[in-house]
Parts: structure tokens; sequence; C-alpha cells
């Protein structure tokens, strides 16, 4: 893959005291799955480049690869041309594993899952990008690990990987590995891969060739939990939405919530009446059932299943509440977003 190296307008040895200040080249893979989030990836790599420009040298060596060697094909249609196979990558010292919608579908091989964890072990640092957390969960490597992934799936991955340990950062580094919601936050997370490596006076040049002024820390939350405009709510009523998304399974009653804030389920009453014009039980079950429909729509988890994990006592309740929701049930919704896929 070519890399422009020209155009730097800083001193030659502007950055000899920040960083690594050999002439060491890191080598950094992209594992593309089929269906990769082109904007995640090309977040991810920019930044790489314009070091490279910052530099005036070769400093990252990047590269794609496919499981089989194949061109990749992203998920807005595109076709990334692939470096190389999988089983051609002997190291590196960074692997970032690119995927996006639909990951619980990706086929992968018994061989290539072995190849994937085998690379993943023997190699510095290893990143998930969008939703390349599940595929590294799915082999087991982020257990009892904290991890991050694009909000649109961490229903789905709690309820697969319950031995991770999920939050809800925009990055979230734990030892060897680094996670990412996806998104421009991968261009967070390699500037801060860059910073690691040269320091932060290049990864802060990076940042300005890219016009990544707002640099972010990671710790940024998603906003997972705003499914409406809640920014002029009181913080409490936020952290109650928090509580109610985070006991999805085995719903807490109102008076749990209420003894976790210190405050008196008729004050709750009062604020979500007053704020969101409903009740907390109701803004709690549409809570469960926008989950649902998340597990619903994305998964192949049978139907009761997900009502058990959403929290609803039997099939029928479930989909009672879910057709009101929705105006069809769990089963229709399913076929119905089926068939547009297939289109």
């Amino acid at each position: 893959m070519e890399q422009s190296q020209d155009g730097n307008p800083a001193k030659p040895d502007q950055y000899l005291d920040a960083g690594r200040s050999d002439a060491t080249t890191v080598d950094v893979c992209f594992l593309l799955l089929n269906n990769f989030s082109l904007l995640s990836f090309a977040s991810a790599i920019e930044p790489l480049r314009i070091a490279n420009k910052v530099l005036k040298r070769k400093s990252f060596n990047y590269r794609c690869c496919t499981v089989d060697g194949l061109d990749a094909i992203a998920s807005n249609g595109s076709v990334m041309r692939a470096d190389c196979a999988l089983e051609e990558i002997a190291r590196a010292d960074l692997v970032a594993v690119c995927s996006s919608d639909d990951v619980e579908r990706v086929e992968l091989t018994a061989r290539q899952k072995a190849l994937i964890r085998q690379l993943a072990l023997r190699v510095n640092r290893v990143a998930g990008i969008c939703t390349g957390a599940y595929v590294l969960a799915d082999l087991g490597l982020l257990d009892g690990r904290a991890c991050t992934i694009h909000w649109e799936y961490a229903d789905l991955f709690r309820e697969m990987f319950p031995r991770t340990d999920l939050v809800d950062n925009l990055i979230q580094a734990d030892g060897r590995f680094l996670t990412c919601a996806g998104g421009t936050a991968a261009i967070d997370l390699m500037v801060g891969f860059i910073a690691e490596v040269h320091g932060s006076r290049v990864a802060g040049d990076v940042a300005d060739i890219a016009l990544h002024h707002d640099m972010r820390s990671g710790e940024e939350r998603q906003h997972t939990v705003m499914r409406d405009d809640l920014e002029m709510v009181p913080k409490k009523l936020r952290v109650c939405i928090e509580l109610m998304t985070e006991h999805v399974s085995e719903p807490l009653s109102l008076q749990e919530i209420a003894n976790r804030l210190g405050a008196s389920p008729r004050q709750l009453q009062r604020d979500f009446h007053k704020y969101l014009n409903c009740t907390p039980l109701d803004y709690y079950s549409k809570i469960r059932i926008d989950i649902a429909r998340q597990l619903v729509c994305r998964t192949s988890m049978r139907i009761i299943d997900i009502g058990v994990a959403c929290g609803f006592s039997s099939g029928s309740h479930f989909s009672k509440r879910y057709r009101a929701a929705h105006g069809l049930s769990p089963a229709q919704d399913r076929e119905l977003r089926s068939r547009k896929l297939e289109r």
C-alpha cells in the first residue's frame, strides 16, 4: 500500500525528543471481515499515513489482510484490496480487527478462528474496531477484560459474552487489548496509539492535520441510554434510566431503584411525569422493548429466549407488549427485516 511521505511542515529533528526516537518501523495489520465499516477503517488507517507524513519516513507500515486473502467488501459495498491472507502474517506490533453490522453472522471456520486467536496471542497489541470486540470476545480473548463496542451491539454483547466487562466508553484499553466503538472514535484510538509510540507532540500534529481538533480521551460515554432527549432532565433521573438499562433481564422494582438513588418512589414518579410524561414503569418497559428489538432484528436468538433475557415473564406477555410498541409481533418484525436485507 503506497504511503505518502511528503508535505510535512515540521523540522526534521522536531520529534527526536518525544516518544520513540529510533527509526524502527511499527507494523500494523488490519484484519478486514466482510461487511466491515469503511468509516471506522478509514478513521483508523489515515492517522498512520499522516504520522508517516509528519515524521517524513515510514514509521508505520500498514497492510490489510482477510481470512482467505480475497478482497473484502465493506458495509457500503465498496471493495478493499487485500494485501495478504491472515495465515501470511507472521508478526505485527498491532492487529486491528475491523467489522460492522451483522458481525454475529460472519462465518469463520474453526481453522480461521484458530489463526486469529494464535495471531492475537503472539502480537504486541490487539484492537477491536467498531464491532471487532465481538470477534475477539467470541474467541475468548476478552474474558475478564474491560472492553467496549458500538452501542447498537451492547445489549447483544452482554447476553452473548457475560464473562467480559463491557463499558460504555468510546475507547477502552485493558492490557494488550484496545477496543473502540467505531465511527470516528477509531481516530482517537489510533492517535492515542501514535502517542504511545512517538509522544504527544507527534500525535497532536496528526490530529491537527486530520482536522480532529476535539481530541477525546476515550472515557466519554456513547450515550447508549439516551433514547430520548435527556439533556434537560435532572442527573438523578438520568442515573435512574442507566440503572434500568443495566438491569433488563431481572428488572428492579421501583422501591429498589429508589433505594439505590437515595430517593423516594413518589419523587421518581413525579420526576418521570414532569420530564418524560410517563410513569417509571412505562419507561422501564420501553427500554426493555427497545433492547428486545435490537436482539430480534440483529440476532438469531429464539424469540422466547429474547423475551426472558429482557425480563418478560412469558412469551405471550412479551409478544403483546412488543406488538403494542411496534405494531407487529417479534417474529413478524424479524421476518420483515430479513426480507429487506435480501433485496
